[in-house]
């Protein structure tokens, strides 16, 4: 009998065409779609699928607002932790009437208690194999949670600045480390979102960040922008920490980054069956790398050359190790950082959904093909 994938999805994603077309380069049929909004209501449900030939995959609820919205008002009945902070909160009627506006940050701490509350529900419901395990993906969007399990794990990591709740606190904080540079990053942000590049030095204060501070009928609302912008008024920079310490964040030092074509870069790098494969140098024209922000991709094999193949290989074991700490998903991406001598190296982040790389090959396979290859080949299929 034939594999049967399952994907839950928003279906107008384009990550599904991907994965169709890898199916099809296998001669698999195209994936069951199982739309996120009828999961999230219940209207469908994944016990139905219990055949031992079947396999879910968990892809991104991105870019839907009604499904933002109704992870949103999920995550209104949900207790959070006594120490989840003090971050905005809403009712789940008032969620799910919420208009569109475009980039604004809505409740990201909210969005994610439903985005994990969904997960585990999903996660009783499954009767089969899947891709990517849902108790993995809820962790791999807590960013203080995977730095603490990798600072456990002897994987390098930048050093962290412990809890912050607010702009003192983070003043007060980096006073007394001796740290001049930091990042901080909203707990269960992605793609940069939330993310604020920030330095202090004896001629004042800068902050680099994707998060677009605007003042409107008395209020203040924050948006996230592709235009990274720069705030050096305190008033500014602290009403914009301030307001993301409130939803949770992961505070860590600010790292120098090696340079190509004299541009800093980092790497994405995808675990696919616990093996480093598919590479993406990211060059960068400001703190953040990501390429929707304007960054653009490098020249791999320069980098090779440049880091020299022992060094990789240590790179690539890191890596390798960040991504068995995730034993039950198949693939993730993982955010690299190599120093300007270009043998230390330390992981930024680690992304459930960071497989998206069109035209990165690997094998003459791009990321979806090998992971539909991985699949066959665990199940003992020739390929």
């Amino acid at each position: 009998m034939p594999l049967q994938f399952i994907a839950i999805a928003n279906p107008e994603n384009r990550r599904l065409g991907f994965l169709q077309k890898a199916l099809e380069l296998f001669d698999i049929p195209p994936a069951t779609i199982v739309n996120y909004s009828d999961l999230i209501a219940g209207r469908d449900t994944l016990e139905k699928f219990d055949a031992p030939d079947t396999i879910i995959r968990f892809d991104s609820p991105e870019k839907n607002f009604a499904v933002e919205k109704a992870i949103i008002a999920a995550g209104a009945q949900v207790q959070d932790e006594p120490d989840g902070g003090k971050h905005q909160r809403i009712g789940a009627a008032e969620a799910l009437a919420l208009e569109f506006d475009k980039g604004r940050i809505l409740y990201p701490r909210q969005w994610y208690l439903g985005w994990r509350d969904l997960l585990a529900r999903s996660q009783k419901q499954l009767r089969c194999r899947t891709m990517n395990d849902p108790a993995d993906i809820a962790a791999m969007f807590d960013k203080p949670r995977c730095q603490q399990l990798f600072a456990n794990n002897g994987i390098p990591i930048p050093r962290s600045l412990g809890k912050i709740g607010s702009y003192e606190e983070l003043r007060e904080a980096m006073n007394s480390r001796q740290c001049h540079r930091v990042f901080v990053k909203l707990a269960h942000g992605s793609s940069a979102s939330g993310v604020v590049a920030y330095r202090v030095s004896p001629r004042g204060e800068v902050a680099v960040t994707t998060v677009e501070r605007v003042r409107q009928e008395n209020k203040t609302i924050f948006y996230n922008s592709r235009k990274i912008r720069t705030y050096t008024r305190r008033e500014a920079v602290a009403d914009i920490i301030n307001m993301l310490c409130k939803e949770g964040v992961q505070v860590e030092e600010w790292l120098p980054k090696a340079r190509l074509q004299n541009r800093p870069f980092d790497l994405r790098v995808v675990a696919i069956a616990g093996q480093a494969r598919h590479i993406v140098v990211r060059l960068g024209n400001s703190p953040m790398t990501n390429l929707h922000l304007g960054s653009d991709r490098g020249d791999l094999e320069e980098f090779l050359a440049q880091v020299g193949g022992q060094n990789w290989d240590k790179m690539k074991q890191t890596c390798e190790a960040a991504a068995a700490l995730f034993p039950n998903s198949l693939y993730c991406g993982i955010d690299l950082l190599v120093y300007p001598d270009f043998r230390q190296h330390a992981i930024l982040e680690i992304n459930a959904f960071g497989d998206l790389l069109p035209g990165i090959t690997w094998n003459g396979m791009d990321t979806y093909a090998s992971e539909v290859q991985a699949i066959l080949s665990s199940l003992g299929c020739g390929v």
